[in-house]
């Protein structure tokens, strides 16, 4: 349940790190796109380079970040263990 914050408790919310790797790699993509406009064959690679690096680096970073959640089960298998648990109690 939520709990009223008592007296004195300072609200905080964490820090939504992958959103901030989506704006900073978005605008490092609209940044690239921005240097295209300019019709120069060298900022073609460079805007390319600029969209393969950002994109790399927000797959990496989510692997990583979902390779640390930690295990937990199934809600339906939490759900079948506490009812075994239950029923050997009651035996």
């Amino acid at each position: 349940m939520l709990s009223r914050p008592g007296p004195g408790d300072v609200p905080t919310m964490a820090t939504p790190r992958l959103m901030i790797v989506l704006f900073v790699a978005t605008g490092l993509v609209v940044a690239a796109v921005v240097l295209l406009l300019t019709r120069s064959w060298w900022a073609l690679a460079a805007t390319m380079l600029v969209h393969a690096v950002a994109t790399i680096s927000l797959v990496w970073y989510t692997l990583r970040r979902a390779s640390q959640s930690q295990d937990k089960p199934h809600p339906v298998t939490e759900a079948r263990i506490e009812e075994e648990r239950l029923e050997a109690r009651g035996r």
